[in-house]
């Protein structure tokens, strides 16, 4: 499953959001997700992908910072 589709889930699970409409140039507070729900959705990426990114990540502010910060995890093709 690539990034943008998990972090479409994550968002739909945690706010009232239409994953469809969430693109990598949204910015996360535009789609009301507040400090809490980060939270709540990095812990969910990171369940998900058995993964801890640590403390170092920064705060995202748009969905494409969310990318960035998941891609090194992904696995790759090939």
């Amino acid at each position: 499953m690539q990034a943008l589709e998990l972090i479409r889930t994550g968002i739909a699970e945690n706010t009232d959001i239409d994953p469809a409409t969430v693109t990598p140039s949204c910015r996360l507070d535009e789609l009301g997700v507040d400090s809490f729900t980060l939270l709540e959705l990095i812990f969910t990426l990171e369940e998900q992908m058995e993964i801890e990114f640590g403390s170092d990540v920064g705060t995202p502010e748009t969905v494409q910072d969310l990318i960035d910060i998941l891609q090194p995890h992904l696995p790759t093709d090939g």
